[in-house]
């Protein structure tokens, strides 16, 4: 019986080690110049701005019922009221401000990205720089030995 019991154990343990060998191999994350590439597309902006816009009208329709009454009157907060309609009252418009500023915010992001992959290169060059400088300042000073 304890060798049954040991040998399911050992299973137990190993499978997970099986199934991670089986697993394909993780993909490479894209650059920083993909990525600014990819959310320099406007239409990419608009999904994303469009998700954005998904996400809060999901979160927007929560009834704020339960916390009427806890609310002072000069709020007008009705029981059947949703967030969304407490959003409206104050910003008419807030939802076509969230997917501008959405859409606005994924533009900025590849810029960002794109500033990056920038940087990177250039500071790619002062490392080399650098790492020559090392190395003749490394010769010179084994030279004066």
């Amino acid at each position: 019986m304890r060798r049954i019991l040991l040998g399911l154990v050992a299973c137990g343990i190993a499978t997970p080690a099986f199934a991670n060998e089986s697993a394909p191999p993780p993909r490479p994350l894209p650059d920083a110049a993909q990525v600014g590439a990819l959310l320099s597309s406007p239409l990419v902006q608009e999904i994303i701005a469009t998700t954005v816009d998904q996400y809060a009208d999901a979160l927007l329709q929560t009834h704020v019922g339960p916390l009427a009454k806890l609310t002072d009157t000069r709020d007008h907060v009705r029981p059947e009221d949703t967030l969304g309609d407490l959003a409206a009252r104050t910003h008419p418009d807030y939802r076509r401000d969230l997917h501008n500023q959405t859409r606005s915010a994924v533009a900025a992001t590849s810029q960002a990205a794109r500033d990056i992959a920038s940087l990177s290169a250039e500071l790619k060059h002062t490392t080399e720089r650098l790492r020559a400088a090392i190395a003749l300042t490394q010769a010179e000073v084994s030279a004066a030995r």
